[in-house]
């Protein structure tokens, strides 16, 4: 008998993490930034002052630490004998808005989640374990996501693509240095290639985070040209596989409608489907008040024929119109601007 597998896709508007000092109240943060600044000078003379380094390590505990480069910090005389610096520690950024994160991808309960917009590997860890399986799987006794990862790509503000996932993944393959034709990134952030290891067949995913389409003049035509390098190369990819046999998904934040052409070369690739094209024609749209569908579950034949069920977890977008969780309040509260397209396949 076949087994439901469900996997969506949502852009959750910058998973960030932040130092924990800011955590602390204004006067406590001011306190402890003051402490520092007082252990960075100290580690900076000519002779250290190992009692006044060890109180200072000791009221930073949990908000800074000495990075030591080459482990001679404990033996060091002073600034000559060693190298490092002091980093601060950071935290899951634990709020409202990360919670509200936590019951869109609690409320999809998908078996693969992909994000867009996290930082990294370990921030989307302590947002896991700290935030969503505590307050929302576990109480709701569902499963948590023990296979979670996240590569570095292009963007310097460190927007990244990332796959929670309950199924195990068996191989990755990211393309941040795919070059244009005039030798720059390819893609914005990446391409990500994930193999997933599903019981009867592996599913091959390609998460993927276009060119935005902010911080553009007018109609957006530098950002419309590098989507179609984008969706192209995407579409070179898929040429490696059989899509009548093959479970394929393109999934992400693609930053145009489904109607524009820089989208062309996926949303109208011979053997690969939109899953929101199952929804009437006015409701698939996924970006703020649903007007213009950007976030995408494209699949390939071999997966559309198990395709069962398609909807979108709306309820994180603050809209004055259309229902919300009772947590989002305003643009500050809400999960993220982008709702999260969820598709269910009995495979």
């Amino acid at each position: 008998m076949p087994e439901e597998f469900t996997l969506a896709t949502f852009n959750c508007e910058n998973l960030f993490s932040r130092p924990a000092i800011f955590e602390e109240n204004d006067e406590r943060s001011r306190e402890l930034l003051h402490e520092v600044d007082l252990l960075k000078a100290e580690l900076k003379k000519p002779v250290f002052d190992k009692a006044e380094i060890a109180r200072l390590e000791k009221s930073l505990k949990g908000f800074a630490v000495i990075t030591d480069i080459r482990g001679k910090a404990a033996s060091a005389k002073g600034a000559a004998d060693w190298l490092g610096y002091v980093s601060l520690v950071k935290t899951t950024l634990a709020d409202v808005t990360a919670s509200n994160v936590a019951r869109v991808i609690a409320d999809t309960n998908a078996d693969v989640v992909c994000l867009i917009e996290v930082e990294d590997r370990l921030t989307l860890k302590g947002f896991h374990n700290d935030i969503l399986n505590k307050q929302f799987l576990k109480p709701a006794q569902q499963e948590p996501y023990p296979y979670l990862m996240s590569i570095q790509g292009n963007d310097g503000r460190g927007i990244n693509v990332a796959v929670m996932s309950r199924v195990p993944i068996t191989w990755m393959q990211s393309h941040v240095h795919d070059r244009t034709e005039k030798n720059t990134p390819l893609f914005s952030r990446d391409c990500l290639e994930v193999n997933l290891a599903l019981e009867n067949k592996p599913l091959h995913l390609l998460l993927n985070h276009f060119k935005s389409m902010g911080y553009s003049s007018g109609d957006d035509p530098q950002g419309s040209k590098r989507r179609l390098v984008q969706s192209t190369r995407v579409a070179e990819l898929l040429d490696s596989h059989d899509l009548s046999e093959e479970y394929v998904v393109v999934a992400g934040d693609f930053n145009s409608p489904a109607d524009s052409p820089s989208l062309a070369p996926v949303l109208k690739k011979a053997g690969m489907y939109n899953v929101n094209e199952e929804l009437p024609e006015g409701k698939r749209g996924t970006y703020r008040t649903g007007k213009d569908q950007l976030d995408y579950i494209v699949v390939s034949d071999a997966l559309k024929e198990q395709l069962s069920g398609v909807r979108i977890e709306r309820r994180g977008v603050y809209t004055a119109r259309g229902e919300k969780y009772p947590t989002v309040t305003s643009r500050r509260t809400e999960a993220s601007d982008h709702a999260a397209v969820v598709a269910t396949f009995a495979v």
